[in-house]
C-alpha cells in the first residue's frame, strides 16, 4: 500500500504540471532581462487585440508539454519507487522533464 501511495506520479505528476509549467515558463519569461528592443515601438492596438488571444493559446500549448512530458517522467518515477533507486517520491514534482531517480 506505502508503494502505491508512493508510486502515484504517473497519475499526480501529470495533472500538477499541467498547471505548473505554464506558469514557471511565464515566470521565467517575465523575469528575463530586457532586449535592446524598446517596449515603446511595439504597436498598441494588434498587441492589445492579439494579447487576449496569444496568452491563452500559448497558456494551453504549455500545459500540453507538461502534461506529455510528465507522463513519460512520471512512469520512469513509478518504476524507481518500485525499484528503490529513487530520492525522494515527490521530488521534482513540478518539473516535467526531471526525476526522482538517486544520484
Amino acid at each position: 500500500m506505502l508503494l502505491l501511495g508512493l508510486g502515484s506520479c504517473t497519475a499526480i505528476k501529470p495533472l500538477v504540471c499541467t498547471f505548473t509549467y505554464p506558469v514557471d515558463n511565464m515566470r521565467e519569461r517575465l523575469a528575463a532581462p530586457r532586449s535592446d528592443d524598446d517596449p515603446e515601438d511595439l504597436p498598441t492596438i494588434p498587441l492589445l487585440v492579439t494579447a487576449p488571444i496569444i496568452i491563452p493559446v500559448r497558456f494551453i500549448s504549455e500545459a500540453l508539454v507538461g502534461l506529455v512530458g510528465e507522463l513519460a517522467s512520471g512512469l520512469v518515477n513509478d518504476l524507481n519507487v518500485i525499484t528503490g533507486n529513487f530520492w525522494s517520491a515527490p521530488r521534482n514534482l513540478t518539473k516535467p522533464f526531471k526525476t526522482n531517480a538517486q544520484r
